[in-house]
């Protein structure tokens, strides 16, 4: 199949011509025609010429392969890329491209354009300096042989765009500093020892005092603590979960925690000691409130508080019961530090005041 012809004396492919053009066979001298690229039974057939005469199977002549390869090459080219100004033998840089695809402006991946390398057999060419050249100047590469072709069609899958491959990854002149410094051996667990000056240490010992204490008690309800002690404030087929409990920590220190689940989880953990006759003695008197506390519909009200023992310096625990403006019963746990403008309080409220007098009572038990 010709992919040469001869136009006013001139060699020509078939893109380079119109189909109106008087074209001559350069084999046989008998009259060229233009068949247009189009698919057939799923394949792509690339623009070729063909002899006007019914003989043409009398002249055996064919292209060379490299011109018919550039040839169908620069066919589905122009399929594939309809707004680009493709070109043959154009040049880029110092070299010149067997076919160059430009773009009027550059696009990603394939940057300003694509130049396409087409090889028959072994030809003298350095591929990886090619390639770097026209990647450095922002245009991908397409690389073909014969195994790429296919009768009139081509695969052009295999394009080098611009991005990623134009990045640098040649470390031959030696890595950044800083993958020196990452690939060094590291200590698995790096310590410094700071040594304060005495006065220093004895200004601020009672802050590193309470930063300690606060720092093991900061977070609550995790898998390896002990409950104590736990009990509902609501009912089970309540969406809105309420509850009261005691803990047990890892050191055997015990907190307080009262709790909600409406739009997420809120929570108070106050430290308290146990084993102590006052916070029992002091539980126990807001249970007997519950029975005779007498609340009215007027705003929030405290119908009873008690301070109890932390355990901890300079920490403070407040439970009390509230009245709320529907009436009800609601409990209150709030922690305080002492010098300090931090603390944490919550109120959960309750309609089941049985069930809450019976759990201050057992809470009550289990801190005497």
């Amino acid at each position: 199949m010709p992919f040469l012809a001869l136009h006013r004396g001139e060699e020509v492919i078939p893109n380079q011509v119109q189909r109106e053009d008087a074209l001559e066979c350069p084999k046989c001298g008998d009259a060229l025609k233009i068949r247009r690229s189009h698919h057939r039974s799923g394949s792509f057939v690339a623009r070729h010429f063909y002899h006007a005469t019914e003989e043409e199977t009398d002249c055996g002549g064919e292209s060379p392969p490299h011109l018919r390869m550039k040839s169908i090459a620069y066919s589905k080219l122009t399929t594939e890329y309809p707004d680009a100004t493709i070109g043959l033998e154009q040049p880029l840089g110092d070299r010149r491209a067997d076919i160059l695809v430009e773009f009027s402006a550059p696009q990603f991946p394939e940057g300003r354009g694509i130049g396409v390398e087409v090889q028959h057999r072994h030809e003298d060419k350095d591929i990886e300096a090619v390639t770097e050249e026209y990647l450095a100047q922002e245009y991908s590469i397409l690389w073909l042989d014969q195994n790429d072709f296919s009768g009139f069609d081509v695969d052009l899958s295999g394009i080098l765009t611009v991005w990623p491959n134009s990045v640098q990854h040649d470390f031959s002149d030696g890595y950044h500093g800083i993958i020196y410094w990452l690939r060094q051996p590291k200590p698995a667990n790096p310590s410094v020892e700071v040594v304060f000056p005495a006065e220093y240490l004895a200004e601020i010992s009672g802050l590193l005092r309470r930063s300690w204490e606060y720092g093991k008690f900061e977070h609550g309800g995790k898998s390896d603590w002990n409950d104590l002690g736990f009990w509902w404030l609501s009912a089970s087929y309540d969406p809105f979960q309420k509850w009261v409990k005691l803990v047990e920590t890892p050191d055997g220190r015990t907190m307080l925690q009262l709790g909600k689940q409406v739009r997420g989880t809120e929570r108070v953990l106050a430290p308290v000691q146990t084993n102590h006759g006052r916070n029992r003695g002091k539980v126990h008197s807001l249970a007997y409130e519950v029975e005779s506390a007498e609340v009215t519909p007027r705003g929030w009200q405290d119908v009873k508080k008690v301070w109890l023992e932390s355990g901890l310096q300079n920490t403070s625990v407040l439970l009390k019961l509230v009245g709320t403006p529907s009436g009800d019963l609601a409990l209150s746990l709030g922690k305080f530090k002492q010098h300090s403008d931090s603390k944490e309080f919550i109120t959960v409220s309750t309609e089941h005041e049985h069930n809450l007098q019976e759990s201050l009572h057992e809470l009550a038990n289990l801190l005497g």
